[in-house]
This record gives structure tokens, sequence and C-alpha cells, in this order.
């Protein structure tokens, strides 16, 4: 993945991701990022954004990427369910209306037992867990934000303590 350190005005080539985005994104558990994959594509161009914020501001721009993404899912997967009824729907009908005078337990066993239900049925099944892969990342999120707020709390009451004159004792 191409990018422009805002810093340096360098591009950084495909060769290799820059140090500091990949860091970032490794803090969120994406170890091994994909240029083939466009939520991985957005997640580093909001790094780029925001490389010379803060960690939280990173956090931030990465966050609202995911949530788009997990819109986009939503959708994704409503069709494929839809998608999914319609056919099992359309194909009971079509068993229980002709002429081998079936029930429609058996229609509907039959409808779910065809290639193209099976087919809208898997796609069904991946859509849901993209869906739920990207609620859970959102989760990872908002861990990592809560573990820089207490690491930034932690170290303004750290220098506070020193700026009154404490010294920390030796365990």
């Amino acid at each position: 993945m191409n990018g422009v350190d805002e810093a340096t005005g360098e591009v950084v080539e495909e060769g290799g991701l820059d140090p500091r985005v990949a860091h970032v994104l490794r803090t969120v558990g994406i170890h091994h990022p994909s240029k083939d994959d466009a939520l991985h594509v957005a997640l580093v161009d909001a790094i780029w954004r925001t490389l010379g914020g803060s960690y939280g501001a990173q956090l931030v721009a990465m966050r609202f990427e995911v949530a788009q993404a997990l819109r986009q899912a939503g959708e994704d997967y409503a069709k494929a369910k839809h998608q999914t009824e319609r056919i099992l729907a359309r194909e009971t009908v079509r068993l229980v209306a002709g002429p081998d005078k079936v029930t429609r337990a058996l229609a509907q066993q039959m409808a779910e037992a065809s290639d193209a239900y099976d087919s809208a049925r898997l796609n069904e099944l991946v859509q849901e867990k993209r869906e739920q892969w990207l609620r859970k990342l959102l989760d990872t999120f908002a861990a990592a934000m809560d573990n820089h707020r207490t690491d930034r709390a932690d170290d303004r009451a750290a220098s506070r303590f020193g700026a009154s004159g404490h010294v920390p004792e030796e365990r």
C-alpha cells in the first residue's frame, strides 16, 4: 500500500508498510494487512491522515472506517438473507403448485436441498460472519481506546507526583 509521510513528504512504496503505520495496525490486532482488503486500505489511509496526531486520534479515524464497513456489511447481510428467503419461498411455492402434489413441508425440504438455496445460504452465512467480525473489531478499538486513556491518566498522575517533589520508592 502506498502512502505519503506527511512529516517528511516521502512516499512509502508497496515494498513495505511504514513501520509506524504497521505498529498502529498491530495494536488493534491487524498483523498482516493486505492491499487487497478494502478495509485494510481504508485503515492505512486513516492512519496516514492522522500520523502527526495522537494515537487516540488515529483510533478514532480507524473506528470511523470500521463503522462505515460495518454499515455496508449490515446491508450486504440483509440482502443475502433476503435472497436466501426468496429462493426458499419461490422454490417451495413452485413445488407445492407443481404436478407432483407434494406437501409444503416436503417442498421446503426439497427447496433447501437445491444448489441455488445452498449457494445463497452460504453467502448469507459469510455475510453474517463478516458483520459479526466487524462488530468485534469495533470492540477491539474501544478496548484500545480505554487502554490509551488509562495510560494517559497514569502518565499525568506520575507527572503530578514527580512535580510535587516525590520520588518513587524502589521495591
